[in-house]
């Protein structure tokens, strides 16, 4: 996006980039930029804190008014959910033994929160939760992801329903509290059956005589902090 920022700005178009990684900053120099202390995929802070995010805007969109050459600047508040909630409680699984099951009880959770927020993040896989929990189950049993319904990629799928089981797990967590990253995806990897199989999937394909499945495994499906 630096880049992009000085090829705009040739054209006469004035730029602000807001980055998260503040040696990238540094070294690409764009005209104007917002350095912001948040976690990765959060540019404007925590999900749904309009307030908050609208303070991160402001503060970029000032530099077009007030930077008359290159600038970088700190913004200067952390993230308020990087710390933990401690009155927030993981969702309830029971001795949920399956993906499926663990919908189940999930299942109500997601529901509220769709309710409260009136949106959702899942539905790129084209599949119901449903279908993408029995996927996600088959695959682990049978040590790789089934065809695909409509001929597609099985790979794809796979990621697709994993992408959407992710979105909707967290949406449970998210009905009741709002816990901190770390907090967040601390039970979604060390605690929940999707998290936990996921992870033993990947120790399947690494272990595994696929070389493409060992890629995978090797690469995505598990974040780097919960591979151990």
């Amino acid at each position: 996006m630096s880049a992009l920022a000085h090829w705009f700005e040739q054209a006469g178009l004035h730029t602000v980039v807001i980055g998260l990684i503040k040696p990238h900053l540094e070294t690409m120099r764009p005209p104007r930029a917002l350095w912001v202390p948040f976690e990765l995929g959060r540019p404007l802070g925590p999900p749904g804190d309009q307030a908050f995010q609208k303070r991160v805007l402001l503060a970029a969109l000032t530099l077009i008014e007030t930077a008359t050459k290159q600038t970088l600047i700190d913004f200067e508040d952390d993230d308020p959910r990087s710390t933990p909630d401690p009155d927030w409680r993981a969702p309830a699984t029971g001795a949920a033994t399956s993906v499926a099951s663990e919908l189940s009880r999930l299942q109500p959770a997601i529901t509220s929160f769709n309710e409260a927020f009136g949106r959702s993040s899942v539905g790129v896989a084209g599949l119901n939760l449903a279908q993408c929990a029995s996927l996600i189950d088959e695959t682990l049993a049978t040590g790789k992801p089934p065809a695909s319904a409509d001929g597609g990629s099985a790979l794809l799928q796979f990621r697709h329903a994993c992408d959407d089981l992710k979105a909707a797990w967290i949406e449970a967590a998210l009905a009741n509290g709002k816990p901190s990253s770390r907090q967040l995806h601390d039970w979604f990897w060390l605690h929940s059956q999707l998290g936990l199989s996921l992870r033993k999937l990947r120790e399947q394909w690494l272990a595994g005589d696929d070389e493409k499945l060992a890629g995978i495994g090797a690469r995505f499906i598990v974040p780097h902090r919960w591979r151990v």
